[in-house]
C-alpha cells in the first residue's frame, strides 16, 4: 500500500512540474500575452461594474434579468450581481488550464480557444451593463 501511494504522489509531482513548464512556454508567446492582458482587462471591468453596482443600489433586491416579451423575470440579491464576472474569470481559468495541456497542437487552438473567452467576456459585460441599465434608469 505504501507503495503505491509513494507512486501516486511521485506521478502527481511530476505532473504538476510538467503542467507548470507548459504553462510558462505558453507564456513565452507574444500573442498569449496579448490576450491574457485582454481577458484580464475585460475581467476586470466587469468586476468593477458588478461593484459599482452593488455600491450604489438602495434596496437589498435588484432586478436581475429582463427579458423583452416578458419583462423582468428574475429578482434576487444585490450580491447575486457578483455571478457574472466570476464566470467570466471561471471561462477564462478554465481555458487557459486546457491550452497548457493542448497548445502543442498548435497556434490555431489558442487562438480558438482565447477567442471564445473574449467572446465571452464580451457578451458577459453586456450582460452586467444590461443589469446596470435596468436598475439605474
Amino acid at each position: 500500500m505504501r507503495i503505491l501511494w509513494l507512486k501516486f504522489l511521485n506521478y502527481f509531482n511530476l505532473s504538476n512540474k510538467i503542467s507548470l513548464n507548459s504553462a510558462f512556454d505558453l507564456l513565452g508567446f507574444i500573442y498569449v500575452r496579448i490576450y491574457l492582458i485582454a481577458l484580464i482587462s475585460l475581467n476586470s471591468l466587469n468586476w468593477a461594474v458588478a461593484f459599482f453596482i452593488n455600491k450604489n443600489v438602495s434596496q437589498e433586491l435588484v432586478f436581475l434579468h429582463y427579458n423583452v416579451n416578458f419583462g423582468v423575470d428574475l429578482i434576487g440579491d444585490v450580491s447575486r450581481v457578483y455571478i457574472i464576472p466570476l464566470l467570466g474569470f471561471i471561462f477564462i481559468l478554465t481555458n487557459f488550464i486546457l491550452l497548457t495541456f493542448i497548445h502543442k497542437h498548435g497556434k490555431f487552438i489558442v487562438h480558438l480557444l482565447f477567442g471564445a473567452a473574449l467572446m465571452a467576456n464580451l457578451f458577459l459585460l453586456a450582460a452586467i451593463a444590461s443589469v446596470y441599465l435596468i436598475n439605474f434608469r
